[in-house]
């Protein structure tokens, strides 16, 4: 009875790999992991249970495909295209509510003017990628970018996040039309759920590091350090993330190269170019090594 409640365990998590990666090897994954002595364990170890995520998120990442150095480009561009237009949208909302909090109620038309035009084309942009019509999503990107700036150039003029989004995103969405036949595309849910993890590092309130009181900075610091370091562990498993952050982080440089008076101001701000050039360097590394393992494996 122990062994068919482990053996139950042990098939939720495998529920992690890719449906043909189960049909194809989760008999010989369960009898490795339980083996064919009697247990009383009930459930995996937390060793076990990482290492099986991990596991996981490389299948995911494609680190089993014929090609992996191509699904790791190839999906990580369509990944980073989706992410930059989700956290455009995200951050567009979110400076609408704020719009609508300080006055914008007075006059809604000039916040639908100088920003909800934007919101709904990018948003509509974003749910075509999502939805697989990736043509149609390049064409809104670029309609998200340009119409809602000749109806009023607010967004442009303050060089905000959410008006760099579709123009970043855009020119990764056309490139993803020449992905490779043999080349999947990245699976609806998981991409979503790539997108999610993105943006959940986003949102880490980092705002507190430049607190003066030494609490909130602490608080603040311990919940970078932390979050990091998940997203850390999920993309060096997973290393299309390490692709897919890199235009998410070029827009905050973006912006902040529109704002910032002083170079020593932006470089000092770990969440702009520091952070950037971090992540290029991190996916080149990913791209790099995975090429080696193809070679190795070769």
């Amino acid at each position: 009875m122990s062994s068919d409640v482990l053996e139950k365990r042990y098939r939720m998590l495998l529920r992690a790999y890719p449906a043909g990666y189960r049909r194809e090897r989760a008999d010989e994954l369960i009898d490795t992991l339980i083996g064919d002595e009697p247990t009383n364990r009930r459930w995996p170890s937390l060793r076990e249970a990482a290492s099986l995520i991990r596991g996981a998120l490389r299948v995911q990442g494609g680190s089993t495909a014929p090609r992996p150095v191509a699904v790791l480009f190839w999906q990580g561009i369509h990944l980073g295209a989706l992410a930059a237009l989700a956290l455009g949208v995200l951050i567009g909302l979110d400076d609408i509510v704020e719009a609508f909090q300080y006055g914008g109620l007075s006059d809604p038309l000039t916040v639908l003017r100088n920003q909800g035009v934007h919101e709904i084309v990018l948003s509509a942009a974003l749910v075509a990628l999502v939805a697989g019509r990736t043509r149609t999503a390049a064409v809104l990107a670029v309609a998200a970018a340009v119409v809602p700036t000749v109806i009023s150039p607010y967004l442009f003029l303050n060089g905000l996040p959410q008006w760099w989004a579709p123009v970043v995103a855009a020119p990764l969405i056309v490139l993803g039309l020449r992905r490779p036949a043999d080349v999947p595309p990245a699976p609806r849910a998981n991409a979503v759920l790539v997108t999610a993890g993105i943006l959940a590092l986003h949102l880490i309130p980092a705002g507190g590091l430049r607190m003066v009181d030494a609490v909130p900075r602490i608080v603040a610091a311990v919940m970078v350090v932390a979050g990091v370091a998940v997203f850390l562990w999920v993309a060096t498993a997973d290393q299309r993330l390490l692709i897919a952050v890199v235009p998410t982080l070029l827009l905050g440089t973006l912006h902040q190269l529109d704002n910032a008076g002083l170079t020593e101001e932006l470089l000092r701000r770990p969440d702009a170019l520091p952070s950037l050039v971090v992540a290029v360097l991190m996916a080149v590394v990913a791209v790099v090594s995975t090429r080696l393992r193809q070679r190795t494996r070769a």
